[in-house]
């Protein structure tokens, strides 16, 4: 057995494990994952599964379809290997050129036909749940037919892709073959970026009604309902369509404010450092005049974390500033408890970056007081971590500071 076998078959024992215990999951809470409505939960088990679940039968019928060339060609299998998660058909025969290359792109047919067959058998299904798991599983065996698998077949002595793209011996063939994947690659991307494979979830049932009823009103062209339903689509997760979503309004109005800070907070997402575009984006919202005094905090809290997170310290303590100035339109009590505790949080660590360690270790005491008064304890959890930093940067222990309230 070479190396490569012995690898892929402890992969394979590994991801037969996690496949079992997924399988055990789902039975358990089939009833609750029927219901109503698609979580984020139910989103993150039914991705799980569109890979453990729907490799396995998957990988099967790809290597069938191998086999069923082989015999039509007047062939014999000599050996059919199943391993779950991978697999191999050896042929014994002779084969003409043409004959090799149907029988190496059968398996990839194979493969696409399972995806296409079911998502076609799910998407009519009663639960969301279930009918994202066809669309993921869909999703995946393109990616993996079409992107994955000629790509590591570039890195392996054989595969079907050597075949399918052996040039010397089927040129027209495979020349029609690149055209034909270059297009479908074109097609699956287009799809993807337009939000085709997405689904977006919901907290609870109120949420999606409150979702159906603005997506209704959005569709006779309320631009509020709109941007509403766009920002139902990005914290459900149905992230392609809600930029896709997001670019149009933006083609039409594109001097809303409201807009621009929603493309701050989509450009930032997905990304430990907010980027550029989305502390212009955040700019553009405040120049342009936003009209929530929470949304306008936010602006000012993106700006922020971008100088943060290049140490620009004064940069930061600056929009930070300003978040807590009240004017004639904005009052900054009314910003909600968790991002005035987060200002809080972050103009310490302005305060931090400029060595004013007593000033800082006074401010996140503020945070920590606000986190704790509302029980918000992943922000207690990360003032306590900062106190420390605090401290470890000051070089002593330092002791508590007056109590004051923004």
């Amino acid at each position: 057995m070479s190396l490569m076998t012995g690898l892929f078959n402890v992969l394979a024992l590994l991801y037969i494990g996690r496949a079992v215990q997924l399988a055990a999951r789902i039975i358990q809470n089939r009833a609750t994952l029927r219901q109503e409505p698609l979580t984020r939960e139910k989103q993150r088990l039914a991705e799980q599964a569109a890979f453990f679940l729907g490799v396995p039968p998957a990988v099967f019928i790809h290597e069938l379809a191998h086999a069923l060339a082989i015999v039509v060609f007047g062939g014999q299998v000599a050996e059919f290997g199943y391993r779950v998660f991978w697999g191999y058909v050896v042929p014994s025969g002779t084969f003409t050129a043409v004959q090799s290359w149907i029988i190496a792109v059968a398996g990839t047919l194979g493969s696409l036909i399972f995806g296409l067959f079911v998502w076609i058998l799910l998407r009519r299904s009663s639960s969301r749940t279930v009918q994202y798991f066809g669309l993921r599983t869909f999703r995946f065996q393109v990616y993996f037919s079409l992107i994955y698998y000629p790509i590591f077949t570039l890195f392996l002595s054989v595969g079907d892709w050597r075949t399918i793209y052996n040039f010397a011996a089927t040129p027209v063939l495979s020349a029609a073959t690149a055209v034909a994947h270059v297009l479908l690659l074109f097609l699956f991307w287009r799809a993807d970026q337009a939000g085709f494979f997405d689904m977006v979830a919901f907290d609870s049932p109120g949420a999606q009604l409150r979702y159906e009823s603005t997506r209704a009103a959005a569709e006779t062209g309320d631009p509020m309902a709109r941007l509403q339903t766009i920002s139902f689509l990005w914290a459900g997760g149905a992230r392609h369509e809600a930029r896709k979503q997001l670019d149009d309004f933006l083609k039409d109005f594109p001097t809303s404010a409201e807009a621009q800070l929603q493309l701050a907070i989509m450009a930032g997402d997905g990304s430990r450092q907010v980027n550029k575009k989305a502390y212009d984006a955040a700019g553009q919202a405040l120049a342009l005049g936003l009209r929530g005094v929470d949304q306008i905090a936010l602006a000012r809290q993106i700006r922020a974390l971008y100088h943060l997170e290049r140490g620009q310290g004064v940069e930061a303590e600056v929009e930070l500033n300003a978040a807590f100035i009240p004017t004639a339109a904005y009052d900054p009590e009314d910003i909600t408890p968790i991002r005035r505790a987060e200002l809080h949080r972050l103009r310490s660590q302005a305060y931090r970056r400029q060595g004013r360690y007593e000033d800082a270790y006074a401010e996140i005491d503020v945070a920590l007081q606000l986190a704790r008064r509302f029980a918000l304890e992943s922000v207690v959890r990360e003032c306590v971590e900062e106190k420390e930093l605090i401290e470890k940067h000051a070089g002593r222990s330092m002791s508590e500071p007056t109590k004051r309230m923004t």
